[in-house]
């Protein structure tokens, strides 16, 4: 026998997301895209508020927050492919999930603070 080398293999088992997760994520996605769309194609991306009569955004407020539902699709969408991907790379979907979450947040306040923004100036 004298130097074989012998290969450790760890057991790996890919993510299992429920039917369910998936496909409320994917109905979601689908219903942000949608609405979003919607809202830049008409240039009144509206946001509704729950004690106020919400607000419209326009031009560059719009796209903002058309950028911050993109980000919104894509973090849902990730945990769906991250079903299907049988490599070992949940790090990877964890922290692209992060980056979209982050990412997305900041656009929103961003496009909300613009709004607001250009309403006092102008």
């Amino acid at each position: 026998m004298g130097n074989q080398i012998k290969k450790s293999f760890r057991y790996y088992s890919p993510n299992q997301i429920p039917p369910e997760e998936r496909g409320i994520n994917i109905v979601l996605s689908l219903a942000l895209l949608i609405y979003g769309t919607y809202g830049i194609v008409n240039n009144d991306f509206y946001i509704p508020a729950r004690f106020t009569k919400g607000m419209s955004l326009t031009g560059v407020s719009a796209w903002i927050m058309y950028a911050a539902f993109l980000c919104a699709v894509l973090n849902l969408l990730s945990v769906v492919v991250d079903h299907y991907d049988e490599r070992n790379n949940e790090f990877s979907y964890k922290r692209f999930a992060r980056f979209t979450q982050v990412s997305g947040w900041a656009l929103f306040f961003l496009a909300i603070l613009s709004t607001i923004v250009i309403a006092i100036i102008g």
